[in-house]
Order: structure tokens, then sequence, then C-alpha cells
């Protein structure tokens, strides 16, 4: 006669866990499947407008390259976290035509993203055994060091194809020009830092007061 190993309470709370993750992998894979269908259905809708086309593939490319890294090593982001993965990618590719409409837009967007960065970043550097005044700092040193990249990312975009990434362009839709600078590419670009250096400082406050324990 067989006797089978009677699972230990230890080893039901690890497989129950195991089994959550599972779960929550399953519903984020539901979630990216979902979203990425319906934007390549409006890629085929729109799929004489080259732009379109790029700007929202480039959209399916952050979704999903942001779940391959969360399953890859095992971050377990939050649904939230996603939620703002999502809200970057709609503010900064779909609705590009608006920094041309609207020169505050960008400021805008340089002041709030930051803060989704922020809250994805430190939830991974809030894993580590470190203290709390570290990762706070670390938090912000890293999403500043994201910005940086950004910009040398439209900085060399601007230079091979002259996307006009970097300036404040307002569309002329009387005049022969297309678009009017309002603001150079070097004054933008130490705005757009400036901005995003104050949005990650305002989380590195609100994460600081509630880890602290100064609310509970």
């Amino acid at each position: 006669m067989k006797f089978e190993k009677k699972e230990s309470r230890k080893e039901r709370i690890k497989r129950k866990i195991r089994e959550e993750i599972s779960r929550a992998y399953k519903h984020k894979r539901w979630i990216v499947g979902v979203i990425s269908l319906l934007v390549l259905i409006a890629i085929y809708l729109f799929k004489d407008s080259a732009s379109i086309t790029l700007r929202y593939s480039t959209f399916i490319g952050l979704i999903v390259a942001f779940y391959i890294i969360d399953h890859l090593f095992d971050i377990q982001f939050k649904l939230k976290h996603y939620l703002f993965v999502i809200i970057i990618g709609t503010a900064t590719l779909f609705l590009s035509h608006l920094y041309f409409i609207y020169p505050q837009y960008d400021k805008l967007q340089h002041l709030i993203l930051p803060t989704f960065l922020c809250s994805i970043v430190f939830f991974m550097i809030n894993k580590l055994k470190l203290a709390l005044k570290w990762k706070v700092t670390f938090t912000v040193l890293g999403v500043v060091g994201l910005l940086g990249m950004f910009e040398i990312t439209e900085y060399l975009l601007d230079l091979l194809f002259n996307l006009k990434l970097q300036g404040v362009y307002l569309r002329d839709i009387k005049g022969l020009e297309k678009f009017h600078l309002i603001l150079n590419p070097l004054d933008d670009t130490m705005a757009d830092m400036s901005f995003g250096i104050l949005g990650s400082s305002l989380y590195a406050v609100y994460a600081w007061i509630k880890h602290s324990g100064y609310v509970k």
C-alpha cells in the first residue's frame, strides 16, 4: 500500500500563492491581449495613415513589453501599474496631435506622467531591503534618468528624421508654414526635465509620507 504524503500547512500556503500569481498573470494577459486586438483593429481601419500605424504599433509594443518584463522577471506588477502604462501610452502616442495645438500639454505631461513612472519604479525598489530614504532617492534618480534617456531619444529622432519632437511648435492652419516655433529645442528640453524632476519630487514626498507611518 502506498501512503500519500500529506501536504503541510506551509506547502498549502505556497501552492495557493502560486495559484493566485498564475491567475493574476492570466488576467494581465487577457487585458493586454484585448487592448492589443482593439488597437490592431484601429490600425486596420486607418491603414492608409503611416503616422497612425506607427504610433498605434508603438503603443502595442509598449504594453506587450511591459507584460513580458513583468512575467520574465516575476515582478508581479499590480493592475494599477498596467493602467499607468496605458495612460502614458495614450497621452504620448494617441494624443500626440495635441502637442501642436496646446503648447501647455507637453509640460503638463512632464509634470504628471513621471508620478506614474515613480509608482512603477518604487514598486520594484520597495522589494529590496533598503531604508525608505534610499528607496525614495533611487526612485527619483531612476525616473529622472529615464526622462533624460527619453530626451536623448527625441534629439536623435529629430536629428535623423526631423520629427520636431524637441521644441514647442504650433500648427499653422492658414499660413504657408506648417508649424511655428514658439520655444527652441534647448529651452524646451530644460523645461521638460525641470517639470519631470518636480513631478518625481512630488511623488517622493507622497511615498515618504505614506510609507514612513505618518499617515495610517
